[in-house]
């Protein structure tokens, strides 16, 4: 039996790049970015528990299964450049694109409408968008650099991203925040040590002086 009748490899993770193309190996590892951001953003809900993290998450993998579910019905082929036992899915919309993007969109919100001025300065919550619309877009330069996709389809997938997370946004902090505190005060929520943390001007100031004062309480030393 032929080597690639019998193994396939994973699309998710597959990156290819051409040899001694540096710019080509670059562009391969930025590609990467999608992985260590969602991988970042799992820890992330398990470690704080947050409700704004958790339905962050649920919403990227929302966006994820959206974008399966598009790349199905369109059947859209990718460039012919790399043959098809490398990469069997279909090329419309870029998942990457999509992913980068509805991403963006999320916290280009969150920043501008969540975030205090009183706390964060205009440069942070200016140039927090800015960074990440333009990590969004090297990082879809990049899969059309390696022809994984057309120009269109990276296109497509960056308005579905936005658009997807845009409303993901109005969902979150318009429909579901009102009922956050009746969750976290739930059974489940006591269960699970869900937090909220939409009062909470900065998360950051706010758990560094809990930490500070509960470390230098005497009663709390460890025994």
């Amino acid at each position: 039996m032929d080597y690639f009748e019998m193994w396939k490899p994973l699309d998710t993770f597959l990156v290819l790049y051409k040899r001694d193309d540096h710019i080509s190996y670059l562009a391969a590892c930025i590609s990467e970015v999608v992985l260590v951001v969602a991988f970042s953003v799992l820890c992330l809900t398990l470690i704080k528990r947050d409700l704004h993290t958790i339905l962050y998450a649920f919403g990227m993998l929302t966006n994820e299964c959206i974008c399966k579910v598009m790349k199905k019905l369109i059947k859209a082929p990718r460039p012919p450049t790399h043959p098809s036992l490398f990469v069997s899915s279909h090329g419309m919309p870029s998942n990457h694109a999509q992913f980068m993007f509805f991403m963006t969109a999320y916290f280009a919100l969150f920043v501008i409408y969540r975030l205090s001025s009183r706390y964060y300065s205009s440069a942070f919550r200016l140039l927090t968008p800015i960074f990440m619309f333009v990590s969004s877009t090297i990082v879809c330069y990049a899969r059309i650099y390696l022809e994984f996709h057309y120009v269109s389809q990276v296109l497509i997938g960056a308005l579905v991203g936005i658009i997807f997370g845009s409303f993901w946004f109005f969902l979150v902090h318009v429909i579901c925040t009102p009922w956050f505190p009746w969750i976290v005060n739930s059974k489940i929520g006591k269960l699970f040590m869900l937090q909220d943390f939409t009062n909470v001007p900065n998360v950051f100031i706010v758990e560094y002086n809990t930490m500070r004062q509960y470390n230098q309480n005497p009663n709390n030393e460890r025994k």
